[in-house]
């Protein structure tokens, strides 16, 4: 008996001694360096769209490159993850890692950040996109909008030009009464200060509005038009009026951050900020000089606005950055000195470009 007793002892301890190295065998996998962690990202770009492949996509793999594969990214196009009306809550509740943020969806939960979409004349993506994070950079109450979740990079489009169907616009006077396609409240008021009529409407509802004629202007960067097929359906193109931008945002969920060992995150960091800034930034703008050349080559017309038009302009255009700087100073908030910020860092940026060009030439 005592015997029977004792292997009974023996089997059970075998048991339980196999188990706890089965256990401890399957935790040494589960947090080998050699799994990656897995990230979803979530974006409303569509799979073949330029800025998912010549962005997104790139931007992900330098993040595995530089954190040595420990990192991998799946993205997860055309909103087919999270609604990008709510990316910043979303992200912040864990549906996905990172996500594509469209501030202008939410324009006074982001008021400060908005001061990127106001009329400022700015030159290109690259220049906008970095003023944006050096903004954020500067100003606390920046990033205040963003408490919840990391901000990686901002980035935004190259800027918004005019394009007409039926006929070249020379001057404000070519503009009054025309029906203007707009998409948010800052193209409202452009469109209305430069004697317009705007109307809302969703972009990929555009193509047929300008081919039934129910619209006669569509204001857009160049990039997005071929992908929407508004460049089919316009022919007159007004390039230099550089209108405004539109500013969105690369955002991950805080607690899946802050879990990151610190080299990851120091990796990450490395190709975001500024780094992503001008990548995305660079992207956009090469969209629009291939949309641009697709136009030519279908005998489009390009107008450009003289500098004294474009003084004229800016004078019409002037009170709406004025009055989102009232808005924000009724609120406590610095909104005049962020715009003024914004405007020096513009001469910055486009110094930079100018120097930077001149060494081709």
């Amino acid at each position: 008996m005592k015997r029977l007793k004792q292997a009974i002892y023996l089997g059970t301890f075998c048991k339980v001694l196999i188990l706890g190295i089965t256990f401890f065998v399957i935790a040494c996998i589960q947090s080998s360096p050699d799994k990656p962690i897995e990230l979803k990202f979530a974006t409303s770009m569509p799979a073949g769209h330029p800025i998912t492949t010549n962005a997104f996509e790139v931007w992900a793999r330098k993040v595995e490159e530089t954190t040595h594969k420990r990192v991998k990214i799946t993205i997860f196009p055309g909103d087919t993850l999270i609604s990008p009306m709510e990316a910043y809550d979303a992200t912040r509740k864990g549906a996905c890692d990172i996500s594509m943020l469209v501030q202008s969806y939410k324009p006074r939960r982001f008021s400060l950040t908005m001061v990127m979409n106001q009329p400022l004349d700015l030159p290109n993506a690259v220049v906008s996109s970095k003023i944006a994070w050096e903004l954020f950079q500067e100003f606390p109450e920046i990033r205040a909008e963003y408490k919840d979740v990391k901000l990686l990079f901002f980035f935004t489009t190259s800027p918004y030009q005019i394009h007409t169907a039926k006929m070249p616009i020379h001057s404000k006077k070519d503009l009054e009464g025309l029906l203007i396609r707009v998409g948010g409240p800052v193209d409202k008021a452009i469109a209305e200060a430069l004697g317009g009529v705007p109307e809302f409407l969703h972009m990929p509802d555009t193509y047929l509005a300008l081919e039934k004629g129910v619209l006669d202007a569509h204001l857009s960067p160049f990039g997005p038009m071929k992908g929407l097929r508004t460049a089919d359906v316009t022919r007159f193109h007004l390039e230099n009026t550089n209108l405004h931008v539109n500013i969105f945002g690369i955002i991950m969920n805080l607690k899946i951050w802050n879990k990151l060992p610190s080299d990851i995150r120091r990796a990450i960091e490395q190709v975001s900020g500024l780094a992503g800034a001008e990548l995305f930034g660079s992207v956009f703008d090469g969209t629009d000089r291939e949309t641009k050349q697709y136009m030519k080559d279908q005998g489009d017309i390009f107008i450009q606005l003289s500098t004294q038009q474009k003084t004229e302009w800016a004078k019409f255009l002037k009170s709406i950055a004025a009055d989102w700087v009232e808005e924000q100073e009724a609120r406590g908030l610095p909104g005049q000195k962020i715009l003024d910020t914004a405007i020096r860092l513009k001469k910055k940026y486009s110094a930079q470009i100018e120097r930077k060009n001149s060494l081709f030439f």
